[in-house]
């Protein structure tokens, strides 16, 4: 079934208009700044910010999680395909897949995406990170730990992608779970976005502000395990929740 499963994703057109819209809008700054000259030297910390810091990406992030397959279970319930999948897989089994691979698929696009940013910029990169190039992030996480230093910076870069592969899965379960209350995929899309935008508005300046998640550079973050702890714990919640939703909503 997990083989199928990733089959499906990978034919489906919408994971790749994703990354690739994501790509654009993220580093559409960088791209204006190279374009008009306007860059200059700058380490890959300094070249990064610029579509981290500019870019209209972060308020949208959370739909390029759910597009890729949170809404397979809405394709499965509508069509009436589920039953002939449940009949060979049994219920247990086909609610612990799809909320895996709900998950990797919100985890991967968000991770390209951010792999992509992350090697352009290295591109664009001329001067290595030290304490005068990371000045203005210094009430970050990542110089407070001294992360950004380890293995050239390498491991700091690593973690990024880390940090967008766990938002990622994370939105992609909540579009899941909205997916089990309301079998429709405009409204999977939609309701994660809204849910999203609401949260960043009620918990805005603290650590509990799901936008800080994604990137880690907030001055509220305590510390890295923090942003680590807050995101294991969110995606086990809701993949446990979006497993007993999607067993009772077939067995309905």
């Amino acid at each position: 079934m997990i083989a199928g499963e990733i089959r499906r994703i990978m034919n489906r057109p919408i994971i790749y208009i994703s990354i690739l819209v994501g790509v654009l809008i993220l580093n559409r700054p960088l791209i204006e700044a190279v374009c008009t000259n306007a860059l200059g030297s700058g380490s890959i910390s300094q070249v990064l910010s610029v579509p981290l810091a500019m870019s209209d990406f972060t308020p949208f992030a959370a739909v390029f999680c759910v597009l890729p397959y949170a809404d397979s279970f809405c394709d499965d319930y509508n069509s009436g395909s589920i039953y002939n999948i449940v009949s060979r897989s049994g219920i247990k089994k086909y609610s612990l897949i799809r909320g895996i691979t709900v998950f990797v698929s919100g985890g991967i696009v968000m991770a390209i995406i951010l792999l992509v940013t992350i090697l352009f910029c290295g591109l664009l990169s001329d001067l290595p990170d030290t304490p005068e190039t990371v000045q203005f992030m210094d009430k970050t996480i990542w110089v407070r730990s001294g992360i950004i230093y380890v293995m050239n910076g390498n491991l700091y870069l690593f973690l990024r992608i880390v940090l967008g592969f766990l938002f990622g899965g994370l939105w992609s379960l909540v579009g899941l779970f909205i997916s089990t209350l309301i079998c429709n995929r405009y409204v999977t899309y939609i309701a994660p976005f809204v849910i999203y935008q609401f949260m960043w508005f009620v918990f805005d300046e603290t650590k509990w502000n799901p936008v800080y998640m994604l990137r880690g550079d907030s001055n509220f973050i305590p510390s890295l395990s923090f942003v680590l702890l807050y995101q294991f714990s969110a995606i086990l919640f809701m993949y446990v929740l979006s497993v007993i939703c999607v067993s009772k909503k077939v067995r309905i």
